[in-house]
């Protein structure tokens, strides 16, 4: 599946995978605050490899449908770090990669926290947490 779209510059064709990887590299730059989960909240350990695990793309999913695209993000977040602030930090990201590309913003960015992590010792405490964008 591609997102295509027309505008000035002429059709832009993007593989989604290429999307999700863009997201998946930002998120791992914010690893001060939140770390990667797949859609149950088990987190998606960071391994020191050059190249991106396959395991990170349970976390991110862009689908595109009739021209809208649509990001959803599954993450642990760490304690202390604000969901709110840590959302829109993350939607201000995703549609700066949407940008860099010259797409249209995703119509909906779905920021969905399934735990908090380091509450005590290591644990992590199961939430389920849904921070919605929408962009008409």
């Amino acid at each position: 599946m591609s997102v295509i779209t027309r505008n000035s510059y002429g059709a832009i064709a993007v593989n989604k995978v290429v999307i999700e990887r863009m997201i998946i590299e930002d998120m791992l730059g914010m690893d001060d605050v939140l770390m990667l989960s797949n859609k149950k909240g088990k987190p998606i350990k960071e391994k020191p490899t050059p190249i991106i695990d396959p395991d990170y793309y349970d976390a991110v999913e862009v689908s595109e449908k009739k021209g809208d695209a649509k990001v959803k993000i599954y993450v642990v977040v760490k304690y202390g770090s604000n969901i709110s602030e840590t959302a829109d930090r993350v939607f201000r990201t995703v549609e700066k990669d949407f940008e860099m590309l010259r797409l249209e913003k995703p119509r909906t960015i779905s920021f969905k926290v399934r735990g908090i992590a380091g509450v005590m010792d290591g644990e992590i405490v199961k939430r389920n947490i849904d921070v919605v964008r929408n962009n008409a």
